[in-house]
């Protein structure tokens, strides 16, 4: 299974299209992920347009959560039609692997539109513990605690997401949120990746075989 890999659009479309157009060119990717910021604080009409781009263009499933500068109304979206999934709080069989997602974000300075306590992500990860870890790709809009989330010299990520990669763990996770990072890493047995911001031309590719995972991540503007 080939996924495509996009974060933090925040309504810019000619990008997004820039990009999709150079991937399905040169890759036949199965599945679109989409780790939230599809819009920059604009209505959920704006962030539905650019979901059917998406597809669209791809003619693939996308699953999606929403970003902290998403429309709240998006979180009760269950899905926009059979191939548009809303995968906040949800979990979705999809081959032989299980997605679950949480959208918004840990506390931020900014007040921004889908905020959550470390309490309420406690509670969105009741759900994940119950999925085998070798088959799960969770798929959050703010980062792990520790794990590519320094700025300004702290750690900005949340401690709950933190708690369960240490516990449970995945067979990879996808974030997005802070725009300084482009880029994956592994921590025991989990693959984590921020693709970095689409906005910008980033995005990342996921490779899954019965043995193996691979991961590379690109921008349109460099060409790497």
């Amino acid at each position: 299974m080939k996924i495509l890999v996009l974060s933090d659009i925040h309504s810019r479309v000619d990008v997004l299209k820039k990009i999709i157009k150079t991937v399905v060119s040169v890759e036949i990717v199965d599945l679109v992920i989409i780790a939230g910021d599809l819009t920059h604080f604009e209505n959920i009409d704006k962030a539905i347009s650019i979901l059917r781009i998406i597809r669209g263009y791809t003619s693939k499933p996308v699953l999606f959560i929403p970003g902290n500068c998403d429309d709240p109304g998006l979180l009760s979206i269950d899905r926009l039609d059979e191939n548009i999934i809303n995968i906040h709080g949800r979990q979705v069989l999809f081959g032989n692997l299980y997605f679950y997602g949480i959208g918004g974000s840990n506390f931020t300075p900014f007040n921004t539109w889908i905020e959550w306590s470390e309490d309420d992500l406690k509670r969105f990860l009741i759900v994940p513990y119950s999925l085998p870890s070798n088959r799960l790709l969770m798929i959050t809009h703010a980062p792990i605690y520790g794990v590519m989330d320094e700025i300004q010299g702290l750690n900005v990520g949340s401690k709950s997401l933190r708690e369960f990669l240490e516990r449970h763990g995945a067979l990879i996770w996808i974030t997005g949120h802070l725009h300084e990072y482009s880029n994956y890493t592994r921590h025991k047995d989990t693959w984590i990746l921020n693709p970095g911001p689409a906005m910008h031309g980033y995005y990342g590719l996921i490779e899954v075989t019965d043995r193996n995972c691979s991961i590379s991540i690109a921008d349109v503007y460099s060409g790497k």
